[in-house]
């Protein structure tokens, strides 16, 4: 009896540590074509998304402005300001006790022909997400398109 006693406590510890490290999952990733030179010194227009209720097009633009960089945000539909690349975004939601900000991917297009010149991407778990505001979610996937500040 005790044989099968030890065999059934190595799953259950195996579950219990998988579940507990699987809160604590966290990615970045991020890349982006253009040199520092060309991207430090053009224009963004970071596009609101239309379903978001967070002003997360705003907060990105201001993050930008943070790294030194000439971004405006508002509407895509609206009339914008003349600028070298448009920034979109997708924010994934999650609900863990709270809503948190669980993946975001900011992507910078041209705005001549639309066509990505760079992304960066930040995602992480419920717990690695406790504390976070939604501008050090912004600032880990900027720091993946732009570098580290």
């Amino acid at each position: 009896m005790r044989k099968h006693s030890k065999w059934l406590l190595r799953p259950a510890s195996v579950l219990a540590i998988a579940l507990m490290l699987g809160g604590c999952v966290a990615n970045t990733a991020g890349q982006m074509t253009l040199t520092r030179g060309l991207y430090s010194q053009a224009t963004y227009f970071v596009e609101r998304q239309p379903k978001d209720t967070h002003d997360l097009d705003a907060i990105i633009a201001e993050r930008m402005r943070a790294r030194g960089l000439k971004a405006t945000a508002g509407s895509a539909d609206g009339e914008k300001p003349e600028h070298d690349y448009a920034v979109t975004y997708t924010d994934k939601w999650m609900w863990d006790m709270r809503m948190y900000l669980w993946d975001l991917r900011i992507d910078v297009r041209d705005a001549k022909d639309n066509s990505i010149v760079g992304f960066g991407q930040s995602m992480q778990s419920s717990l690695v997400a406790m504390g976070k505001s939604y501008a050090d979610v912004i600032d880990a996937a900027l720091d993946e398109l732009f570098g580290p500040r």
